[in-house]
């Protein structure tokens, strides 16, 4: 709590310094300057709950980019009236579009709140590194409310732009997609596993829980087979909302400029009077020949190909097909054949997989009764206000070609999407008491903190405070190797250019994590056992019981025996049946790869002057790299 009170703190005094363009006061010796904007977070905004939006004749809404480029996002304010309008910092009036807020958020016990709908407006040319501020103010025009589409039982309900379009059976489920002028078959559903149920006595008695997924069988319970659904459109977003039950619903939605389809879920609370905890996935079926392939991401980055009941490093013998098959999510989950690709991208890290060809399924939340005896100590029986935990979250849906070659790819367009929905706007909002015109005169409404954009497949992922007078950057290409003719290319820039707005005295590159010098880092070379060692022996000391225990690891480490025999004074060699002399060898060899290694790193030379080329930086395709950027003192941030 203290730390985020802390960076909020910081935030609304460096931003009330950019926006009044006052300089920054040394910390000693002056008072804090009061606070002409507030710029609150509203912490609730996905409930659609916000004090000041909703209390305010007129307001500032301030939105910080952290991409390094400049960027687009559609940004809904909830609203209690349909009579707002939004000017831009250079006085332009915005288009603006009322949605009304779904059914399962107003029904919500514990929100409390008089608005009624979602302001929805595009800002566009969001700066890199920056903000753009936006005054919001009631009028006393007011246009027609949203009014539904009405109810259609006859014949298929569609939504979409010209990028892609999404059809909806008579039962209210997703049946079809289109994009680039081909049409898929894609059903989207939610489902539950049953959790099971075990004394923990041993594994295959375990009952599933906080630490572990364990389904009391493979089949999926279906929750419904019709959906209520209730269409709303309008120039800047058409939205289908779903009523699963009464403790599951959704919004579909289609932003007008947007290559991809959103779906907002609300699940929960999820019930449990029938004494049988439940594990709620939505999943996604599609007729794409996947043959038993689908794609992972590693942490957000490269893409990891997986087989359905297979591991590249031994034979694997499935026991649970349903758990055996989960993979972490942390952004993006794919699978494709020869002529279309699909691919979900996440808002958070979830469980997924592909149980059957053509399908993708994502867990979004859990109730269970019974602990899994693995520390907790308790069921995965969370609640609120008396009630099980209610989640939301967002999936974005993207179609398209899988073997376009043409740039941008159809990975590409995922990894751009990807960043923009991993790495949001952030939103502060200020009542303020200041007309229009004299905010629009008075204030800098916006600001870029890079002197030079940065093209859009390298992402500035780091940049922060390190010693006094230096930051650390860390600079990343966000694509793979072939995956686009174009974005897959290594890129040149400066760092002076970019980071104009720094006066840089000098700059020294790091190793990947910034706690070593990359020209005094030497990569360790070892030297492996040779085939012939079938064993290798390991010792770990236990300090507890004096003793020393073996463990013996079969090559390349796949299975491993434990010996708990206490080996009396230390005696190694009395357990070990390896031949000596082979490991006196390579002992010998490794003590003089080590002593070689230090003779080189002592013969290093760090020149520090100036050169022309020391702030040009490349970088290859998914490499990141790190820098520590040394400041002029006493001048650290370049005068206007």
């Amino acid at each position: 709590m203290f730390a985020a009170t802390h960076w909020l703190a910081n935030t609304r005094a460096a931003l009330n310094i950019l926006t009044t363009g006052d300089k920054p006061k040394p910390v000693e010796g002056h008072k804090p300057r009061p606070l002409k904007f507030e710029f609150k977070t509203c912490a609730l905004l996905n409930i659609s709950l916000c004090e000041v939006s909703e209390q305010s004749e007129h307001f500032v809404l301030t939105l910080y980019n952290p991409l390094s480029s400049s960027t687009a996002e559609y940004i809904r304010v909830p609203v209690s009236d349909n009579n707002y309008q939004v000017l831009d910092d250079k006085g332009v009036i915005l288009e603006v579009q009322y949605v009304p807020i779904p059914g399962g958020l107003m029904d919500l016990a514990y929100r409390r709140s008089e608005t009624k709908y979602d302001l929805v407006f595009f800002a566009d040319e969001l700066p890199p590194l920056g903000y753009r501020s936006y005054y919001i103010k009631k009028t006393k025009e007011r246009p027609l409310k949203p009014v539904p589409d009405s109810p259609n039982t006859s014949s298929m309900t569609s939504i979409g732009n010209e990028y892609i379009r999404l059809n909806f059976d008579t039962n209210g489920f997703l049946a079809a997609v289109t994009a680039e002028g081909m049409t898929r078959i894609i059903s989207q559903d939610f489902l539950y596993y049953e959790g099971a149920v075990g004394n923990n006595l041993e594994f295959r008695n375990r009952s599933s829980g906080a630490y572990i997924f364990r389904p009391k069988n493979d089949s999926m319970k279906i929750i419904t087979t019709d959906v209520d659904i209730t269409v709303y459109r309008g120039s800047l977003v058409e939205e289908v909302h779903q009523k699963f039950n009464n403790w599951i619903s959704q919004v579909v939605r289609v932003y007008s400029q947007k290559n991809y389809a959103e779906f907002e879920w609300l699940v929960g609370p999820i019930p449990v009077d029938d004494d049988i905890g439940k594990e709620i996935i939505t999943r996604f079926d599609t007729d794409i020949k996947s043959e038993g392939m689908f794609f992972t991401d590693s942490n957000g980055r490269e893409m990891i190909k997986r087989l359905r009941n297979h591991r590249d490093t031994w034979n694997l013998e499935i026991l649970e097909p349903a758990a055996g098959n989960y993979y972490p999510i942390t952004t993006k989950i794919a699978l494709e054949d020869d002529r279309a690709r699909v691919a979900i991208l996440t808002d958070r890290a979830q469980g997924g997989s592909s149980l059957r060809d053509g399908s993708l399924e994502l867990m979004v939340h859990r109730r269970l009764l019974h602990d899994d005896a693995f520390g907790v100590g308790e069921a995965l029986n969370e609640t609120a206000y008396g009630n099980g935990l209610i989640a939301r979250g967002t999936h974005y849906l993207m179609v398209g070609f899988s073997q376009k070659n043409d740039s941008p790819t159809q990975k590409t367009l995922e990894r751009f999407a990807q960043l923009e929905v991993t790495l949001p706007t952030w939103k502060f909002f200020s009542k303020t008491n200041y007309t229009f015109e004299e905010w629009m005169m008075s204030f800098n409404n916006s600001f870029t903190g890079l002197g030079k954009s940065l093209p859009k497949n390298i992402h500035l992922l780091t940049l922060e405070p390190w010693h006094n007078g230096e930051l650390l950057v860390r600079f990343e290409h966000i694509l793979e190797k072939d995956e686009d003719p174009e974005y897959s290319k290594s890129v040149k820039f400066n760092i002076k250019e970019v980071l104009k707005n720094f006066d840089i005295q000098d700059v020294r590159e790091t190793t990947l994590d910034g706690n070593a010098w990359l020209d005094e880092h030497r990569r360790m070379e070892f030297v492996s056992d040779p085939e012939s060692i079938d064993f290798v022996n390991y010792a770990t000391l236990s300090e507890e019981h004096q003793s020393v225990h073996l463990l013996r690891a079969r090559r390349p480490l796949t299975k491993s025996e434990y010996h708990k025999e206490t080996l009396p004074d230390f005696d190694f060699e009395s357990k070990s049946k390896q031949d000596p002399k082979p490991s006196i060898h390579l002992n010998t060899l490794r003590r003089n790869r080590l002593e070689q290694m230090k003779l080189d790193k002592k013969d290093l030379k760090h020149p520090r002057g100036e050169s022309n080329n020391k702030y040009d930086v490349e970088l290859n395709a998914m490499q990141i790299r790190t820098f520590v950027i040394y400041l002029r003192q006493n001048n650290s941030f370049a005068s206007e």
